[in-house]
């Protein structure tokens, strides 16, 4: 047996880590595009200029 702890969610702390970082990742990309997606209604909707 390897004495990794195992948290109360079953993840040792190997794949919570793991699981994170595509977390993280997953956040970054979709604020890009949200940001993007701002920047673009803003520059092509006449009222709010």
């Amino acid at each position: 047996m390897t004495d990794e702890k195992v948290y109360p969610t079953g993840l040792t702390e190997k794949e919570a880590i793991e699981i994170n970082e595509g977390l993280k990742w997953g956040t970054r990309i979709y604020g890009a595009i949200a940001v993007f997606a701002h920047i673009l209604a803003y520059i092509l909707t006449p009222w709010l200029q």
